[in-house]
């Protein structure tokens, strides 16, 4: 039995410590480093409306001898919260990086050289209605794979997670961060900007604006030697858009809530990428430009 600790008390966290504890694993919250340690209890609702009772410790540091610790928290903060704990992660212990956007596991890297990380990516929908209750809202699959050589040993972990029938191991999991970035780049700035649901983006008023984005990125996917046609990555969008009609993106509900968005680790992410390979991204930037002046505006 392995020894988890989850740091992020977010839907996405509560959802992986109720499928960590169905697997038998041991589970624990890391909170803020001042909070006290209490016992958390939570209900979840699984998809077909049955609920579950957990309980799981919450401390603002990490249990004595983590195996894993896993980052569910907004991008933004990952490396603030890991430089925190820097001293309390025994290089034993693998990070595991889950969230939107990407840049965070070579910071994260930097700061740990000798720990494993993976990294992945989850197509599970999860709502947090409040701290005691958490609902599984849409089926999905969590993909995970090893960013460094020292994590490549990890590739077990799959069968060890036996109750996460929808976890699956990927050697190399970067096509499939890239393409969850490209959904991410599509569909989140445009609902934030707009304050739409994303089936709102198929309507002819703001579907072109997804087509131009989807455009651009097409183009460094190309350069960056990822397998993926404009054709093909416009038909994944248009896919996500459709299944997920009546939902509304994290960046949507960001900037309803005056919240800071993970606009770098997203659309800035690609940006960057874009200018390495000096490749113009017009409708991206603007995008960008409009986020972060929005966040500038509400701060």
């Amino acid at each position: 039995m392995a020894n988890w600790n989850i740091l992020g008390a977010g839907a996405i966290g509560h959802f992986f410590a109720e499928k960590l504890l169905k697997s038998g694993q041991h589970a624990a919250f890391v909170l803020r480093p001042e909070s006290e340690p209490h016992i958390r209890s939570f209900n979840f609702e699984n998809l077909a409306a049955e609920n579950s009772s957990n309980t799981v410790m919450a401390q603002g540091k990490l249990t004595p001898k983590c195996d894993f610790l896993l980052v569910t928290l907004k991008a933004q903060n990952v490396l603030p919260a890991l430089t925190l704990l820097q001293s309390q992660i025994d290089k034993h212990c693998c990070i595991v990086l889950l969230h939107n956007g990407m840049g965070t596991a070579e910071q994260t890297e930097k700061l740990f050289p000798r720990n494993a990380i993976m990294v992945g990516t989850t197509s599970n929908g999860v709502l947090k209605v409040s701290d005691e209750h958490i609902r599984h809202t849409g089926a999905g699959v969590t993909w995970l794979g090893p960013f460094n050589n020292q994590a490549k040993r990890y590739k077990d972990i799959a069968s060890q997670l036996w109750a996460l029938e929808e976890l699956t191991w990927c050697d190399d999991i970067r096509e499939k961060l890239w393409l969850k970035l490209v959904i991410n780049c599509a569909i989140n700035p445009l609902t934030a900007i707009h304050q739409c649901n994303n089936g709102e983006l198929a309507n002819p008023a703001l579907h072109p604006q997804v087509v131009k984005v989807v455009q651009e990125l097409a183009l460094v996917c190309e350069k960056a030697r990822l397998p993926w046609s404009y054709a093909e990555l416009q038909a994944q969008v248009d896919n996500v858009i459709t299944r997920t009609a009546e939902n509304y993106s994290s960046m949507h509900q960001d900037r309803h809530f005056n919240r800071p968005s993970e606009i770098d680790f997203i659309t800035g992410y690609i940006l960057k990428v874009a200018n390495a390979y000096s490749i113009p991204m017009p409708t991206n930037q603007a995008l960008f430009e409009q986020i972060k002046a929005q966040e500038t505006t509400s701060a």
